[in-house]
């Protein structure tokens, strides 16, 4: 087709041609039994794959074998919907493993009937690695924000320790102890010191692995695991606070595939936060609740995390999520807790959400796919 503007004449399919194969992203389209019908140059720069290569291929060679019935899925309801927008993986020809985002449309015949795709598809690595640093910089902030707690949480055992030792050396000291007597005694400060070290050990660790937060497939994690790290890690502070706590969730029955690290740090954010939310109130309480509910057919184990603070105010509620809105003093707070809670959730294809009532507290609503388990 030539059309005129300004006195020029531009030739519309040459340049349509142009733009589709200098677009920065991939485009292809397929057929109704999967075959590639059209790609740009951007799907042979993303994938390894020669024209030649690709022109020959069945678009389930591109994705991983783990993820084709969900493919399947897809296909069929892009087909009844007439277009769809999701995260997935392409495989490339060496084996690398790519995440995309995927926006598809159906195209059709004069009779309305389907004839093919066109999907344009983004590479979202740069974007999951910076995804993957505002994390850990917000794991980093949590364990700075942690830091006082953790001198209370060290320095009990230490003292225990300390205090053990130097009655021991006294014991030893004294020349009319005993045998028996020194030995029952040199027993039960060893105790006292073993149990002491333990605990320490335990806490170094979980924090240790929680600022490491080093990025791993995900693997079955039972949300009894991250959800009471999270609280042994906050305990002293929630003690120093007389915060009451009760939780009702239980060891080997609420199973989720995903990362424990990650999920571990939505929870102590969500601690934490309700912690500093219940700072100025009499009746202090934290109540963990789990149980299920159904999204768009789906089951999904809801985690509730209540509070009895002050709330939060509804013009204020749409805004907590964002990143770098806080509302605790300067100093206080990164306001990247939330904003990393919800990227974190996405990313186990769940999802985050709150009611709350000014003065009756708030409550954070986690929602993320149940896993069954034979056990």
């Amino acid at each position: 087709m030539i059309v005129k503007t300004d006195g020029k004449q531009i030739d519309t399919v040459r340049l349509f041609d142009t733009l589709m194969e200098d677009f920065p992203d991939m485009i292809h389209s397929v057929d109704e039994a999967g075959n590639i019908v059209y790609f740009n140059r951007m799907s042979m720069r993303l994938l390894g794959y020669t024209a030649e290569e690709l022109r020959a291929l069945n678009i389930s060679r591109l994705y991983p074998p783990e993820i084709m019935e969900a493919v399947e899925t897809g296909f069929r309801e892009v087909k009844q919907t007439g277009e769809k927008r999701v995260e997935s993986l392409f495989l490339a020809k060496d084996g690398t493993r790519i995440p995309v985002e995927l926006r598809t449309l159906t195209l059709c015949d004069d009779q309305g009937a389907f004839s093919q795709t066109f999907t344009v598809s983004r590479d979202l690595r740069k974007f999951k690695e910076l995804q993957a640093d505002l994390i850990h910089a917000g794991r980093l902030a949590a364990i700075g924000e942690l830091a006082a707690g953790v001198v209370h949480d060290l320095n009990n055992p230490l003292t225990a320790v300390i205090l053990a030792s130097a009655v021991l050396r006294k014991v030893i000291d004294r020349p009319d102890t005993p045998p028996d007597q020194l030995r029952e005694h040199a027993s039960a400060f060893c105790a006292t010191i073993n149990e002491s070290a333990a605990t320490m050990e335990n806490l170094t660790t979980r924090l240790r692995d929680f600022s490491r937060g080093v990025k791993e497939q995900h693997k079955l994690v039972d949300l009894f695991d991250p959800i009471n790290d999270a609280l042994f890690i906050l305990a002293q502070r929630m003690r120093n606070n007389n915060i009451a706590v009760s939780c009702t969730v239980v060891k080997a029955k609420h199973w989720v595939l995903g990362d424990r690290n990650q999920i571990q740090q939505v929870f102590l954010n969500l601690f934490a936060n309700a912690c500093d939310a219940m700072a100025t109130c009499d009746a202090r309480e934290l109540a963990i609740s789990v149980d299920t509910c159904t999204k768009e057919g789906a089951v999904y184990w809801r985690c509730a995390v209540r509070d009895s603070g002050e709330g939060i105010p509804q013009e204020i509620q749409d805004k907590v999520f964002k990143s770098f809105f806080t509302t605790k003093p300067r100093g206080k707070g990164t306001g990247l807790g939330l904003s990393i809670a919800r990227s974190i959730l996405a990313e186990h294809s769940g999802d985050i959400t709150l009611s709350s009532e000014h003065g009756k507290g708030t409550t954070f609503i986690v929602r993320l796919p149940t896993l069954s388990v034979l056990t």
